[in-house]
């Protein structure tokens, strides 16, 4: 009997503790969102794509060493044709065509050197490959700075979701006390039966948007699980809006921004692959040689013959210098370099437009989040004040010196300031996010 009842409340203990939701920071979102979201995954991938691009531009300075093996049956057998006076002196004055026929069947084997010694192109395109490279870091970096904007302005709603929900349970329970009231003053006599109807009806209007709120919460709670790449199963709540505004100090646009380096580094980008082009002209040099041999039969199973006789095998290995030397291209590279030059200057003027963008948008988002802050401070002003009239015109009717038509429009009165001041706070927090995104900060989510 004891092990049942142990036992009972051991699963008692399990259930209700898996039932129980875990409450999650800001920064623990915004960390599990970078180690888990699937975008950010790929955005990792493509890194390492660019850095696999970057060793392959590399290994083309490389040696490369090959083996090749041919063996050749001419159908019919190849002649080559010359005069006399090329065979010898003993041929007469007036010599005749004379004709050199070689064997059907041929063998080439042998080993294969190459190596580039100078090669400006080369050496160009790898440049192009590390600016590349950095880009797609940039670009994930980038990434990083969004997903966490969406992950604070998500949880930020989220935050003010839940505080309207915990005001509409007070004024939901406020109510339910004023409904008991106005049944036993209705019972009295005191009231008419269309007070205690208002106040019902009030009642269920303070449910219905109770459970408009409980809804979005649920769905601001399922989009940050899908950024987090959470399961749906997984229980998740945010931390409670807390009472006041907490402002973050920041000193103008950083310059390191992500979306600015992006933009320089196009810059850089378009500057190399002008080289790249302009490298074509430079002469290239290269080393190149063979060790291998070639063999001639009349038939094809004398070549695994031991007999002197019918071994026709010749050496052909050699080294060679190669110089390459580009002479005349048709424009084609002047045309290139004439292109790029002007994606350069297109790529200036998006960097000073984007600049400019991002001083205005954090002047904009300053001025924003002062007046956000005001409407804040006015609001928890309206609060109290709402609060106390309300109390103030509950005692009233009570009393019996209030009507219902005054102690309902004073009770609406708080609600709306509640909710515009739950909507402020909101707001400050979004704007000081901008902010912080802007400044170069956002990494303080997380400390």
């Amino acid at each position: 009997m004891k092990k049942a009842i142990l036992l009972s409340l051991f699963l008692l203990f399990v259930s209700s503790s898996y039932g129980q939701q875990k409450t999650w920071s800001l920064g623990e979102c915004i960390e599990t969102g970078i180690r888990n979201n699937l975008t950010l995954r790929n955005s990792r991938i493509d890194v390492q794509k660019k850095q696999t691009t970057l060793s392959l531009s590399r290994s083309y300075l490389l040696p490369k060493l090959e083996a090749n093996f041919q063996a050749i049956d001419y159908l019919m057998k190849p002649a080559n044709v010359t005069t006399g006076t090329l065979l010898g002196n003993d041929f007469p004055d007036d010599p005749t065509w004379q004709k050199i026929q070689s064997m059907q069947y041929g063998v080439t084997a042998g080993i294969q050197l190459s190596v580039p010694l100078y090669n400006q192109t080369l050496l160009a395109g790898i440049k192009v490959a590390e600016t590349l490279r950095n880009l797609s870091s940039l670009s994930h970096e980038k990434a990083v700075e969004d997903l966490t904007m969406q992950i604070g302005n998500v949880y930020y709603l989220a935050q003010a979701s839940l505080e309207q929900q915990r005001l509409l349970d007070e004024n939901i329970q406020r109510m339910e006390s004023l409904c008991e009231i106005t049944k036993a003053m209705y019972k009295g006599g005191v009231v008419l039966e269309v007070d205690l109807s208002r106040v019902q009806i009030n009642l269920k209007s303070l449910a219905a948007q109770r459970d408009q709120y409980a809804t979005l919460y649920e769905q601001q709670l399922n989009l940050l699980r899908f950024l987090l790449d959470l399961p749906a199963e997984e229980p998740f709540a945010v931390v409670p809006m807390p009472a006041d505004v907490h402002l973050k100090q920041t000193a103008g646009v950083d310059p390191s921004l992500p979306e600015l380096r992006l933009l320089t580094t196009q810059q850089e980008l378009i500057q190399k692959q002008i080289k790249s082009v302009r490298a074509g002209y430079i002469p290239s040099l290269s080393l190149g040689g063979q060790l291998g041999a070639v063999g001639y039969q009349e038939e094809p199973g004398h070549f695994f013959h031991t007999d002197n006789e019918t071994h026709n095998w010749f050496g052909n290995s050699y080294l060679a210098l190669s110089i390459h030397i580009p002479i005349f291209d048709g424009r084609e590279k002047r045309l290139k370099v004439r292109q790029y030059n002007y994606d350069y200057q297109q790529a200036q003027t998006r960097f000073e437009q984007q600049r400019k963008q991002l001083d205005k948008e954090y002047d904009d988002t300053s001025l924003q989040l002062a007046h956000n802050l005001e409407v804040f401070r006015t609001q928890q002003d309206n609060y109290r004040q709402a609060e106390e009239v309300y109390q103030v015109t509950e005692e009233k009717y009570r009393e019996g010196v209030a009507s219902m038509t005054e102690l309902l429009q004073d009770e609406m009165r708080l609600r709306n300031a509640q909710s515009a001041c739950v909507q402020a706070h909101c707001q400050c927090n979004v704007a000081q996010l901008q902010l912080l995104k802007l400044s170069g900060n956002l990494k303080e989510l997380t400390d």
